[in-house]
């Protein structure tokens, strides 16, 4: 089977690093002007998996693998972490933006997107916009590829996202995403040769194709001073891609919390999914069904320094994937430091 989109979401969240200090869409600010974040810092990560190759900023992942019957084998490699977004301000509750939202962080997603926002008073706030890969993630042109070297390959994606917060004057926010997935060179199941693998087989691995995700998620607000915000979310995902074998559901649960103290911030994340596919995997003879688990957490710490816009982040991230093939299992655990700088009109 292909990198699933469950194994690159935990993968995701690498690229990304950081988990964001308020979990929806921050207010749009009154006063026109540009505004913004960024994030540079470095990571090291330890990743067990058989299907992801890394990034452009990450190489990671065995190349050879002596079959398909293989666990996984752990890699470990230290990366730089970037990420950040620029928005502007126009009148009229109006906002422009581009880059990765910290939203999409506490999320674990990682996507870049450009698009705007509009205040619609005791509405809500609605935002669009136009998805892609900012930094592709790579896998391999087939996996299972069983004693050569592999080569690897860009998997892209291209979408829009529609988004609903604080719907009606609530706390409830509602989101909508389509992605079109596509591999650079498609070739899964071509270099078996434990067990055949025809045009037929091959049909069943194909990667690329569509990814709809639906999301519900509501923040409350507790305790003396409304300090601790808790968010559970919900999301359900349709994977309609070439090959039946890939093709599935998948659900999510996970909850957010964030406590907001004196000069810092902590972030932490649990979540629990599951997927089904349509079809069985030809190489396996049964579905590769799975269940996934992931925990995060994020400090963000004010620095004393006069302009009071530079924060110091550390992050600490575990999330493992057990399916019911072996082949397909993953693990990873990351941690990463860096420096977070909010610029522009206040």
């Amino acid at each position: 089977m292909s990198a699933t989109p469950r194994h690159l979401t935990l993968f995701a969240l690498l690229t990304v690093g950081v988990a964001p200090a308020a979990m929806a869409i921050e207010p749009i600010p009154a006063t026109p002007g540009w505004r913004g974040f960024v994030v540079g810092g470095a990571g090291y990560v330890d990743l067990t998996s058989n299907l992801v190759a890394g990034n452009n900023l990450i190489d990671i992942g065995q190349p050879v693998i002596d079959s398909v019957t293989q666990r996984p084998r752990s890699d470990d490699t230290f990366h730089p972490v970037v990420t950040g977004e620029i928005n502007y301000t126009f009148g009229g509750g109006w906002q422009a933006f581009f880059g990765t939202s910290l939203e999409d962080a506490v999320t674990l997603d990682g996507v870049t997107q450009l698009g705007a926002r509009k205040d619609m008073g005791s509405a809500g706030i609605l935002q669009g916009g136009i998805l892609f890969s900012g930094i592709p993630t790579q896998v391999w042109e087939d996996p299972y590829a069983e004693g050569v070297q592999r080569d690897e390959t860009d998997r892209d994606s291209t979408g829009l996202r529609l988004q609903w917060d604080r719907v009606l004057g609530t706390a409830l926010e509602l989101t909508f995403s389509y992605r079109d997935i596509s591999i650079d060179t498609e070739r899964s199941g071509e270099g078996v040769t434990s067990v055949a693998c025809g045009a037929a087989c091959q049909d069943l691995l194909r990667r690329d194709g569509d990814q709809l995700h639906f999301d519900a998620s509501y923040l409350f607000r507790l305790g003396q001073g409304q300090r601790h915000l808790v968010r559970p979310m919900a999301r359900y995902t349709i994977d309609d891609r070439e090959g039946d074998a890939i093709s599935g559901d998948a659900y999510r649960l996970q909850l957010s919390y964030i406590f907001l103290g004196q000069g810092y911030t902590v972030a932490s994340n649990v979540a629990f999914g599951g997927a089904t596919h349509d079809a069985r995997n030809p190489l396996f003879g049964r579905k590769t069904d799975s269940d996934r688990f992931a925990v995060d957490t994020t400090l963000f710490y004010r620095l004393p320094v006069d302009s009071g816009r530079w924060q110091a982040v550390g992050s600490l991230m575990w999330g493992e994937e057990d399916s019911d093939v072996d082949f397909h299992d993953s693990e990873v655990t990351s941690v990463s430091v860096g420096v977070m700088y909010r610029f522009g009109a206040r």
